[in-house]
């Protein structure tokens, strides 16, 4: 008996909806890793007891890359105001020096990151390309090319805007004071590249792992 479109359509729908269930749920458990880790890392105490660098940077451009939802975005925002806003009241006078005019610098520093992350999504190799070892080095390159982009927007972002309303660098000169935290670039990508890659690793492994599976499911 030969079946219409319709009645094929009405058969693959609840596969499809279960697909689309399975990611969004991956997309939530990634999301829930990005939260904690940015406030397990974020606060100096929690940080320097862990001996862990702060993952911010990281969680902003791994968020842009993995997470579709649009709202999670905004919601990983709020908690690094809130960990930031949470420390002025524990810490005190001690750290509020961050909270100057040109604090809202360093949220264009993430949006920059973030949207590194989604130009690197949009522009990424089709997923099945990932299957080979040639694809998988292009796919890691082409991660590695937006990073290092996103890292040096965000760099510039923080520290411009930092310079410029902080209101600490008022006899100090764009030259000199660009001079003096150049040397602080290196760190910020390492460690942002060490978090990504980690990331980027083992989501790559989890798709190997579950690519037969997936073919095994199609015959």
């Amino acid at each position: 008996m030969n079946t219409t479109p319709q009645a094929h359509a009405a058969h693959s729908t609840p596969i499809k909806q279960d697909i689309e269930a399975s990611a969004y749920k991956g997309r939530l458990i990634l999301f829930a890793v990005l939260a904690l880790s940015m406030a397990a890392t974020r606060y100096h105490h929690f940080s320097s007891v862990l001996h862990i660098a702060d993952t911010s940077w990281a969680v902003f451009f791994i968020a842009g890359l993995y997470l579709r939802p649009r709202w999670m975005f905004p919601v990983l925002l709020g908690l690094a105001v809130a960990i930031d806003l949470a420390a002025v009241w524990v810490d005190g006078t001690g750290i509020s020096g961050c909270f100057s005019p040109a604090y809202p610098g360093l949220l264009l520093a993430y949006t920059a990151l973030w949207g590194a992350g989604r130009l690197t999504f949009m522009q990424s190799t089709p997923r099945a390309a990932h299957q080979t070892s040639t694809g998988i080095v292009v796919e890691i390159l082409h991660i590695a090319g937006w990073l290092t982009l996103g890292v040096l927007a965000a760099f510039a972002l923080s520290n411009l805007t930092f310079w410029t309303w902080s209101g600490h660098f008022t006899g100090l000169s764009l030259g000199d004071y660009t001079g003096r935290v150049m040397g602080y670039l290196g760190r910020y990508l390492s460690v942002t590249s060490f978090y990504v890659g980690g990331v980027v690793a083992a989501l790559m492994l989890v798709d190997w792992l579950k690519s037969p599976r997936t073919q095994l499911a199609g015959h």
